[in-house]
């Protein structure tokens, strides 16, 4: 009986070894395909970084850009307000008949 124990020992080993080398294959095909996956997203990752990067950059430019326009339409209505009550003051001294 021992030999009949000792041979499917035998047969239950190469089974088990060939069921662990084909897991063991499995687990590193996968691991290869995740550290592709990992890589990819790596680098997808640092373009976007860079795309943001350049985007707040892009921003803040807009940011100033909006606040001196802001300014300019500011400067551009005390300006006209002047130059209308300017004209408003040359039209009251121009009014013929109210000479003094």
């Amino acid at each position: 009986m021992k030999e009949t124990k000792g041979r499917s020992e035998g047969k239950a080993e190469s089974a088990g070894e060939t069921t662990l080398e084909g897991v063991l294959d499995a687990i590193e095909s996968r691991l290869e395909s995740l550290v592709e996956l990992v890589k990819g997203l790596s680098a997808e990752n640092a373009r976007l970084e860079s795309e943001l990067a350049s985007a707040r950059e892009a921003s803040e430019k807009n940011g100033a850009a909006a606040a001196a326009l802001a300014r300019h339409e500011a400067e551009r209505a005390a300006v006209r307000t002047r130059i209308e009550r300017l004209l408003k003051t040359l039209e009251e001294t121009n009014v013929p008949g109210s000479r003094t």
